[in-house]
């Protein structure tokens, strides 16, 4: 499935020593907090499998 990136995505984004990952489905954005980036990573791939999307993520 073919899915506009703007209705849905997973990205993460590292600031002030925190990582957060920014999750877009159908329109609506939810934003978690991780202490470390391998936990960011690792629930941004679970997220990206369940909404469907094709790569997972390695930054």
């Amino acid at each position: 499935m073919n899915k506009q990136p703007w209705k849905w995505s997973v990205e993460i984004e590292e600031l002030e020593n925190r990582h957060y990952v920014r999750v877009i489905e159908d329109s609506a954005v939810s934003i978690k907090s991780f202490g470390s980036q391998a936990d960011a990573k690792a629930f941004a791939n679970r997220e990206r499998a369940r909404l469907g999307l094709d790569t997972p993520l390695k930054k």
